[in-house]
């Protein structure tokens, strides 16, 4: 049996490293144990999000020896973060026009008032009265 694995996603360390990489540092590269310091964050956070960043083709990590220790040089590739989704704009509505409809306080509207019946929307005067005069409100605007 072969093992899933689900893709991986970019964290926002992930992404916070990566366009510090790209706008800050370039194609010179930094050494790994500088770039946790600079950005204020723990060597094995950082260690993390590079390998993943590595294994997913976003940088390369160079063995380097830096100040007579080993660590890596991080180099940033050309590649582009996926993008964000984006919010879902939902439009409002306004309620407080429709409070006065005449239907919210009709006595019929649970037991008489349907299509067809005795009291119907379709021929019901006060229903018919208060369209018209909202009507006439939005032409005065």
């Amino acid at each position: 049996m072969v093992p899933v694995t689900m893709p991986r996603r970019l964290s926002d360390l992930d992404k916070r490293i990566y366009k510090f990489l790209v706008k800050k540092v370039g194609s010179k590269g930094i050494p790994q144990n500088e770039l946790w310091k600079t950005l204020g964050i723990t060597s094995r956070d950082a260690s993390r999000s590079l390998k993943k960043l590595e294994e997913l083709g976003y940088v390369q990590r160079i063995p380097i020896v830096h100040n007579g220790r080993k660590t890596f040089l991080i180099k940033p590739l050309k590649k582009k973060l996926p993008s964000e989704r984006k919010k879902i704009e939902r439009r409002t509505i306004d309620f407080s026009k429709y409070i006065d409809i005449p239907c919210m306080y009709c006595p019929f509207i649970d037991t008489q008032c349907y299509e067809g019946g005795f009291y119907d929307p379709a021929t019901c005067d006060m229903l018919t009265e208060w369209i018209m005069k909202n009507i006439r409100k939005s032409k005065k605007k």
